[in-house]
């Protein structure tokens, strides 16, 4: 555990493998490593194939339809995703990236009486889940969220 030069508080290594459980079930998995590349994103793999989702404002969604994920075994092809559906061209204005489109969304859900798109109740809950690996790291265990504990697992820790 360090102070890191974000100045967001303390640190801890370059490496987190996670898994969670959800209500319904569902195993969900993270895994980042320093120096992995530019391989941020999000893979979805269900019963009937995969969704990869990359980082960053309107990237290109993939779909691979393999129930058996192995793209080299059954020559099922990667469909890319716009934001008009599958295989189609993408039509969306790009050139102001994410936070032009967030501050209108947010515009949009405060004329409209609604939660934004991404939501505060959406950025707790991520935060909750980051939050969870420390502390699943600081009690030797799994733990539940939302955490018992709302201090910064990191404090907690002896370095």
């Amino acid at each position: 555990v360090y102070n890191g030069n974000e100045g967001i508080g303390p640190l801890a290594a370059d490496t987190i493998d996670a898994m969670y459980r959800f209500k319904n079930g569902i195993n969900g998995f993270f895994s980042s490593h320093r120096g992995h590349g530019n391989r941020f994103g999000l893979k979805v793999f269900g019963s009937k194939g995969v969704l990869e989702f990359q980082s960053g404002y309107q990237k290109t969604a993939w779909l691979l339809r393999d129930a058996a994920w192995s793209p080299g075994r059954s020559g099922a092809k990667w469909e890319a995703i716009s934001s008009n559906g599958v295989g189609k061209p993408e039509t969306r204005d790009n050139k102001h990236g994410s936070n032009h489109a967030a501050v209108l969304d947010l515009i949009d859900a405060i004329e409209k009486d609604r939660q934004p798109v991404s939501s505060v109740y959406d950025a707790r809950a991520a935060t909750e889940m980051i939050v969870s690996v420390f502390e699943s790291h600081r009690q030797g265990g799994p733990v539940s969220v939302p955490l018992e504990n709302r201090k910064n697992p990191l404090t907690l820790l002896k370095s």
